[in-house]
């Protein structure tokens, strides 16, 4: 049986257990001092007893933690056995209740309760791949996020600001790390090495500057670890990806678009609202796949018409090698290396063809 690789350490995994651990430590001195405590009571009740360990533990536990049953240990009712009992409870009661006091205090204290649960948390995200992470958490991010759990792609947004952590909280997302996103070690620590992209929304240009640089150190290559960014402007957007986003969107720009396909397309409100439904990800029962046939593949030298037989989905266009766009395509058309084809069916059906394609890529 083949064992799962074990995931390197980070450093903000280094820091929240060592702050852990710091926490957990304050429990060291009252826990020394009540082991001191039932050793000397325990001791001395099997000086007094001859040997009797067990009793001697029992009736040096029932002292201090005030239960009193009474002497069970045999030379406890004597004259020596009563004055040490004496000593014993004045002094054991004492280090018996601040350590409990302590234990509870600790146990119960929010900081070590967050860093617990943080810890849980990166021991998930260490089981993710091919995920996406959401630098910043707004309105625009929580809709995001809402569609992608809808399509069941998992995703860690990374956000520390309090509106941020509020929507966090309130939408009790299973992963998130509440660090500055822009910072190296936070993306490590949302397993950016094995994440299929970053999507970027700070709300400042600088920002998501600042965390584009990282990230493009850490994931150099564009065509496998995507980067989508937020700008404020469309020149901003431009600068943005000269300086390693694949794509910049300025919001004020995406939205007169999605409105002026309804301006200009009012008789075809049904396709437009699908086509939009497609792109934007709202629509789960169909979907749109895009294939690049490339040489040695099996769909290379085929017809369309095999290929809609065989796949189960229409193949609604075809860009040939040249880059001329076929959109009346015939059963008879051969399909060449270096063409891409539009699929478009049941999303189920769409997945399954994308996961053929994924393995048969591995196996090349």
């Amino acid at each position: 049986m083949q064992r799962r690789k074990k995931r390197p350490r980070t450093r903000l995994r280094e820091r929240y257990e060592r702050r852990f651990y710091e926490i957990l430590r304050e429990l060291s001195i009252p826990l020394v001092i009540l082991h001191f405590t039932l050793a000397a009571g325990t001791l001395g009740y099997m000086w007094l007893s001859g040997g009797d360990f067990i009793n001697s533990f029992y009736m040096t536990v029932i002292t201090i933690g005030t239960i009193g049953y009474g002497e069970v240990v045999r030379g406890s009712d004597s004259t020596a056995g009563r004055i040490f009992t004496t000593f014993l409870a004045l002094g054991g009661i004492g280090v018996f209740t601040s350590t409990i006091t302590v234990i509870a205090r600790v146990l119960f204290k929010e900081e070590l309760q967050n860093l617990w649960r943080r810890l849980s948390m990166m021991n998930a995200i260490d089981k993710l791949e091919e995920h996406y992470i959401l630098a910043g958490f707004d309105e625009v991010t929580a809709e995001l996020a809402r569609l992608l759990e809808r399509r069941g792609v998992p995703f860690v947004v990374l956000d520390d600001t309090r509106e941020g952590l509020a929507r966090i909280a309130a939408r009790q997302l299973p992963y998130y790390l509440p660090e500055p996103p822009f910072e190296q070690e936070t993306l490590l620590a949302a397993g950016i090495r094995r994440a299929g992209g970053l999507v970027v929304n700070l709300g400042d240009d600088a920002r998501n500057i600042s965390i584009i640089a990282v990230a493009r150190l850490l994931r150099p290559g564009k065509d496998d670890f995507s980067i989508y960014s937020f700008a404020s402007s469309p020149e901003n957007a431009e600068r943005l990806e000269e300086l390693g986003a694949n794509r910049a969107f300025y919001p004020g720009r995406m939205v007169a678009g999605r409105l002026a396909a309804y301006l200009f397309h009012p008789e075809s409100d049904y396709l437009v609202t699908l086509f939009d439904r497609l792109a934007f990800g709202e629509e789960t029962d169909v979907d749109l796949l895009e294939v690049a046939v490339e040489e040695g593949s099996p769909w290379a030298g085929r017809t369309v018409g095999e290929l809609r037989a065989e796949l189960g989905v229409n193949v609604v266009a075809l860009r040939r090698p040249d880059g001329r766009l076929e959109l009346d395509l015939n059963d008879r058309l051969v399909v060449k290396p270096g063409s891409r084809l539009l699929l478009f069916g049941r999303a189920a059906r769409l997945e399954k063809l994308r996961e053929r394609l994924e393995e048969a890529h591995e196996h090349a």
